[in-house]
C-alpha cells in the first residue's frame, strides 16, 4: 500500500524536488558514489544537520541528472524517463518493488506533480520550477530559519507529517553514525 503523500515525494525526488535527504539524517557519513543514474545522496554534518546550500546543490544535481540534452529544462520526457529510473531502482522481484498498480499511481501522481511544478505552463521544468519546493519545504522545517536543519528540527516536521498522516511515517531521525564512535 502506498501511504499518502508517498507518490507526491516520489514524483518529487523524480524531479529534484525532494525533501526524503533533510529528514533522513540516518544517511551514513560516507557519500555512496552517484551513477549516472542517481544523484550522490546529501552527506549531512556529523551531527545531521543539512544546510540549505546542501538541499539546494541536491536539487541541481538531480535536475542536471534528468536533464539528458542538457538544454537548461526538464522535459516531459525527460521527465518520464527519470520517473521510470525511480521506479525501476529495485528487481520486479523484491518485496520493496512496486506493484504494477502502485508503479501506475506514482507515475500518476508524478504526472500531476509535473503540472503543479510547471508554473509557467511551458510543458518543462526549469531548474528555478523545480527549486521552488523542496526550498519552501526546507524553510518551513527551518524553525529558527537560520539555513541549517537541526535532527530536532527535522524531528518536528516528520511528527507534524506524521500527525497530519494519522500515523508514524518512519523511525525517529537520528545523527549518523560514524565508523569508531
Amino acid at each position: 500500500m502506498i501511504r499518502p503523500g508517498y507518490p507526491v515525494l516520489i514524483a518529487m525526488a523524480m524531479t529534484g524536488l525532494t525533501i526524503t535527504p533533510p529528514l533522513n539524517a540516518a544517511v551514513p557519513a560516507k557519500k555512496a558514489p552517484a551513477t549516472s543514474h542517481t544523484a550522490a545522496p546529501i552527506a549531512p554534518a556529523a551531527n545531521g544537520d543539512v544546510t540549505r546550500a546542501q538541499m539546494l546543490a541536491q536539487v541541481k544535481q538531480v535536475f542536471n541528472l534528468a536533464d539528458t540534452n542538457h538544454d537548461g529544462f526538464m522535459s516531459r520526457a525527460e521527465f518520464a524517463a527519470r520517473m521510470g529510473v525511480v521506479i525501476n531502482r529495485l528487481p520486479p522481484d523484491s518485496t520493496a518493488a512496486p506493484t504494477k498498480e502502485q508503479a501506475q499511481k506514482m507515475l500518476d501522481a508524478a504526472n500531476n506533480a509535473f503540472n503543479a511544478v510547471d508554473t509557467n505552463h511551458d510543458g518543462k521544468l526549469s531548474l528555478t520550477e523545480a527549486s521552488a519546493r523542496p526550498l519552501a519545504a526546507f524553510d518551513a522545517m527551518d524553525a529558527n530559519h537560520d539555513g541549517i536543519l537541526t535532527l530536532a528540527e527535522k524531528q518536528a516536521a516528520r511528527d507534524a507529517q506524521a500527525a497530519a498522516q494519522g500515523g508514524p511515517i518512519g523511525p525517529p531521525v537520528v545523527a549518523p553514525t560514524l565508523p569508531g564512535h
